[in-house]
């Protein structure tokens, strides 16, 4: 028996923006086992990073994810990371190491990040998690930022 905020995320993986995205390859639904999924998103170079989802109290509270090792099931070394073309652009910024450890990504919609940026209310409320939306618009953001100029893959790869 599935939980209400189980049903809530399932149900918005059967509306059409989410499926969109699958049938377009931005992203990919690679496993779900309650609260934590694992989704791939797709980056300008064909790359596929995988986010690892926690999904608890959905969609009420925002999700938080980290980019994740597709093959040691684990977090991602952080030689993996994307990077910024310029160094120091909107890529880096999100996908940031040097803050808690890379554990969650740094964007306005991530339920860790949102914690003591209050300021990202007004600054960003485009970006903000929005319930109604749900996870699609997350998967949105950091599909944007994978396929943006500044994107830059891992160093040596």
């Amino acid at each position: 028996m599935h939980t209400p905020d189980e049903k809530a995320f399932r149900s918005d993986l059967l509306k059409a923006p989410f499926m969109l995205g699958e049938l377009e390859g931005r992203w990919k639904l690679v496993s779900l086992e309650w609260p934590i999924a694992l989704i791939d998103v797709t980056a300008l170079d064909g790359l596929r990073y995988r986010l690892r989802f926690d999904l608890s109290n959905y969609p009420a509270s925002p999700p938080t994810s980290r980019l994740w090792s597709r093959d040691k099931n684990a977090e991602l070394a952080h030689a993996l990371f994307p990077r910024s073309r310029n160094g120091n652009g909107r890529v880096k910024e999100v996908f940031r190491t040097d803050w808690i450890g890379g554990q969650a990504l740094y964007l306005p919609c991530d339920r860790v990040a949102l914690s003591g940026h209050d300021v990202w209310l007004q600054q960003m409320p485009s970006k903000i998690w929005q319930p109604s939306v749900g996870i699609t618009h997350y998967l949105e953001l950091v599909h944007e930022l994978l396929n943006c100029p500044d994107y830059a893959p891992p160093a040596g790869t």
